[in-house]
């Protein structure tokens, strides 16, 4: 007797059987009791998760001579005409290679015929996607007024190719991916049925090489245990069989990553690199990784989405103890683009060990409101503070998600170290702030004095100086009363630097509005009377709408005219190199 494939062996022959997609049987279950059978189905999903084998046990379940039933006995000449694929009253058809006008007339002349055994003519067409525009319309009346003993199946992995005129004439089931526990736990069963003894992590391994595919996962569990024999097999054999990354290279390398210990990961590049594997996988699989350890470590709550078992999930969480997320979040920022650089390097191993240079050595970010509360307090002891020796500057505030520079020459963050330039990266609460602090501490002349005349006994009183603030509520009441494009300038965002009231509205039509708003004498005269006749009134795109030269250029100075940045600068020695806006990360 020749071998049967484990694919094919174990294949489900009923609804009960069938794993992974219970929104789909339970459906079929429900129509076939309660006698509500639709003339056309279409099964949509990946490769390899259930559509044909769903299709076969729903017609077994019309044909079964007990039936219709949602429970075929399976015994019965029908159900074992089925199971074998020898039953002239199930029509399998490829639609691949039957796909042109011809093929649906023939299918046409045929479907008037009763049927032989069972109750039921079932035509299942697979890859129905493959039928050329022709055949849909040819196949249209057909499909819509079928005879009463015909029952169409269509199954496809691209619904989308299909016509409109097609799905709006049939039910349609969409099968989901299998989860990683669940093509496991089924993996389990066939090894046990098969004598052999593959250890959960092997299984957990096979299975999610299998991206959800039930087949797929089958088909390499039945090469594993070909290569292994008898002897057992576990996740490190496993791996090596199918030539896939062993996982603890994967969690060696990123402990090495977050301990800073360069050593060791470029220990584990050789090894990838003399096994073979392809670089690009492998930093593939380590965004995975780096994923997981950052979801392990965010909550309890957010490990729900992990595709894990409890022992790597408590090896993670061991390997993520005392690490701060955001500390996680700038890694994995980092090797995304490393992945991008290594997929397109034509020397990949060399970018993947300059990565890990600059990766392994990366020092904590402090955030800058502990920088400042760190110099202010040193100021008020023995005057100037002096640079501390460890972490870099984050420039934001308000717990803005820190980074750090990413491997290659793309610089991802910002931050501000000691003797050495660095990135300042900007928040929308940091850009606010610090306009604030602009404002305050303008040197804006007071309003002109419209009070009683000064005599020699009355001294005229020092009127109070009015902040930017004040100042700019009171202007944007009169933009609003002046209406138009002028209303447009009220929306924008105020920066008052060195005598220049700058409003940045968003680039494009509203950047044009404001900019006719400019020139509108009115607007001219309130500038006069609310800031005292010495500003001068221009516009600018907001950060993150304009071209990108603007856009640096405007956060650059931004930056620059900030008194914290300024102080931090001072004190530290550090320089400002790029700036990137927290701003446009969260839009």
């Amino acid at each position: 007797m020749s071998y049967l494939a484990i694919a094919r062996k174990y294949r489900p022959a009923t609804f009960d059987e069938i794993v992974g997609q219970d929104h789909v049987t339970q459906t079929l279950r429900n129509a076939i009791t309660n006698d509500r059978i639709h003339h056309a189905y279409l099964f949509c999903g990946a490769r390899g998760v259930g559509k044909t084998t769903a299709a076969r046990a729903l017609a077994k379940s019309l044909n079964c001579e007990k039936g219709p039933t949602p429970t075929p006995c399976g015994v019965c000449a029908s159900c074992r005409e089925i199971a074998s694929g020898s039953s002239p009253d199930l029509i399998e058809i490829d639609g691949a290679s039957n796909n042109s006008v011809d093929d649906v007339r023939d299918l046409r002349e045929t479907v008037h015929y009763a049927p032989t055994r069972g109750r039921s003519k079932i035509y299942l067409v697979d890859e129905v996607h493959m039928l050329s525009k022709a055949a849909f319309n040819a196949l249209l009346k057909t499909l819509e007024e079928p005879p009463p003993h015909v029952v169409f199946i269509f199954a496809t992995t691209e619904p989308h190719r299909i016509l409109d005129t097609i799905l709006s004439r049939v039910q349609r089931f969409d099968f989901k991916r299998m989860p990683v526990a669940v093509v496991a736990e089924r993996l389990a069963e066939i090894a046990s049925a098969e004598g052999v003894n593959v250890e959960e992590g092997a299984l957990r391994l096979i299975a999610r090489a299998g991206e959800g595919s039930m087949r797929d996962a089958q088909s390499l569990l039945d090469k594993v245990i070909s290569a292994g024999g008898s002897d057992s097999v576990n996740e490190a054999r496993a791996a090596e069989l199918l030539g896939l990354i062993d996982r603890s290279l994967l969690w060696q390398f990123t402990e090495g990553l977050v301990k800073g210990q360069p050593d060791a990961c470029l220990s584990i590049i050789a090894k990838v690199y003399d096994f073979g594997h392809e670089m690009s996988q492998f930093t593939g699989d380590l965004l995975e990784t780096v994923r997981n350890a950052t979801l392990v470590g965010l909550s309890e709550s957010s490990r729900q989405h992990l595709d894990l078992g409890p022992a790597e999930v408590e090896q993670l969480q061991s390997m993520v103890d005392g690490v701060p997320t955001e500390q996680l979040t700038r890694i994995f920022n980092a090797l995304l683009d490393v992945h991008d650089q290594v997929s397109r390097a034509a020397r990949p191993r060399i970018v993947l060990e300059m990565a890990v240079a600059r990766l392994a050595t990366t020092r904590p970010v402090q955030p800058v409101s502990e920088l400042l509360a760190r110099l202010e307090q040193l100021e008020r002891g023995a005057g100037r503070p002096t640079p501390p020796s460890g972490g870099r500057a984050r420039a934001g505030r308000g717990g803005a998600a820190p980074r750090t520079s990413a491997a290659g020459n793309t610089t991802r963050t910002g931050q501000a170290s000691p003797r050495s330039p660095r990135s300042a990266k900007r928040s929308p609460s940091s850009s606010r702030d610090a306009s604030e602090s602009d404002r305050e501490g303008s040197d804006l002349e007071p309003p002109p004095y419209d009070g009683p005349v000064p005599t020699e006994d009355a001294p005229a009183e020092e009127p109070p100086k009015r902040t930017f603030k004040e100042r700019w509520g009171t202007f944007i009441e009169e933009l609003k009363e002046i209406g138009g494009p002028a209303a447009r300038l009220a929306a924008g965002d105020p920066l008052w630097q060195n005598g220049t009231l700058t409003i940045r509205v968003p680039a494009g039509r509203a950047l044009a509005e404001a900019r006719r708003a400019q020139e509108l004498p009115e607007v001219a005269r309130a500038v006069d009377v609310h800031f005292s006749g010495h500003a001068k009134l221009q516009t600018a795109p907001l950060p993150g709408t304009g071209t990108p030269k603007e856009h640096q250029q405007a956060l650059q100075r931004e930056v620059l005219d900030d008194p914290d940045y300024q102080r931090i600068i001072r004190a530290l020695g550090a320089e400002i190199d790029t700036v990137t806006s927290l701003r446009d990360e969260n839009t």
